[in-house]
């Protein structure tokens, strides 16, 4: 028995077992997966939401149950519901259901879900079981807009097993001093009481304005990567394109006036990645990153008096193994690659 992801050729199959569970069990039809045209396609459901999966279970080339994970419309933040856990007939009381089933747990805690959720019904006593051993509590109401209303046991489970409590761990500043102003750019040096009551009197910290940097993928899937000089390293560095949010923009807005000034690019479609500290030790600033699925070349570039950038459009498959091959060296940009080819990719499945 091989578990893996769905491909397009297991839909039919998928849609099958399905329903043939909820005919076996003779169970309610109308407002549940069994009548919903989404599932006679879900390989394609799964393809278009990045933080999801569906597995499946097979064996000698017969596909023989599902399990997955999916971002289900209307669900706190952080929360992710496991749907499409269906077994045959044939392959039940052989372990096959707890092995996908696990991996779909798996695969929560991997795409970064705090809290899992289901909906079920009383005639799958057996899975119900399952579910309470595992961890799931029993909650008296329905989560999320699934449009599944003939469900009626809803269960839910905490997927991070540390939490964190830090609210004795903040420094207080007693004094502050500023030392550099320029446009993007200050230095202050303070006076700091730890919670223990140590003081020290010359710490120092940089203030930078928020930084965005773009994962920029043409119309025929290739990444966009920048050569330039890097004065402070001394060095000429791969990058993907990234400057400044200027005043008061918007970090998207900003992000697509950076892509066309530096490369000439824009257009596509446009998707948070992630939001993160540059160097949280000693600056400030935050790094706001996009992924830019489908630009084109729109016209001349603008760049500022000091940079000098060439740009390249490069397989994906290159870019990663430049990544693991250390040829990226700009730590602050790697988590947008990494994540891009992560969730946006196979390529690391």
């Amino acid at each position: 028995m091989a578990i893996c992801r769905i491909r397009q050729e297991d839909n039919e199959r998928i849609a099958s077992i399905i329903r043939h569970v909820f005919d076996e069990l003779d169970m309610p039809k109308e407002h549940t997966v069994y009548d919903e045209e989404a599932t006679d396609h879900q390989y394609e459901v799964f393809r278009d939401e990045p933080r999801s999966v569906l597995w499946v279970a097979e064996e000698r080339g017969i596909v023989l149950g599902s399990c997955g994970v999916y971002p289900t419309q209307g669900l706190p933040e952080g929360w992710c519901e496991i749907v499409k856990f269906y077994v045959d007939k044939s392959a039940r009381g052989k372990g096959i259901g707890s092995a996908l089933f696990t991996k779909a747990l798996e695969s929560a805690r991997c795409l970064g879900y705090k809290t899992a959720y289901l909906e079920t019904f009383p005639k799958f006593g057996n899975a119900i079981g399952m579910y309470r051993r595992l961890g799931f509590h029993d909650i008296d109401h329905q989560m999320g807009n699934s449009g599944h209303t003939a469900m009626s046991i809803f269960m839910t489970k905490c997927l991070r097993d540390v939490t964190f409590n830090d609210d004795d761990m903040r420094w207080t500043v007693l004094e502050s001093e500023n030392l550099i102003h320029h446009p993007h750019l200050d230095a202050y040096k303070e006076k700091v009481a730890l919670p223990d009551g140590r003081v020290y009197d010359d710490f120092y910290h940089l203030h930078f304005a928020p930084v965005v940097c773009i994962v920029a993928e043409t119309e025929d899937g290739k990444i966009l990567l920048e050569r330039q000089y890097r004065h402070a390293a001394k060095e000429v560095l791969t990058e993907i394109p990234a400057g400044v949010v200027e005043g008061n923009e918007d970090p998207l807005e900003a992000a697509k006036r950076e892509l066309m000034e530096e490369t000439g690019y824009a257009g596509g479609e446009w998707t948070a990645l992630c939001e993160e500290y540059a160097q949280g030790g000693v600056q400030d600033n935050k790094m706001y990153s996009f992924y830019a699925k489908g630009v084109k070349h729109q016209g001349p570039r603008h760049l500022d008096a000091t940079e000098d950038i060439r740009v390249y459009a490069i397989d994906k498959h290159e870019v990663l193994g430049m990544l693991i091959d250390g040829d990226i060296k700009q730590a602050p940009l790697s988590p947008a690659l990494w994540k891009y080819f992560a969730l946006y990719t196979d390529l690391l499945r």
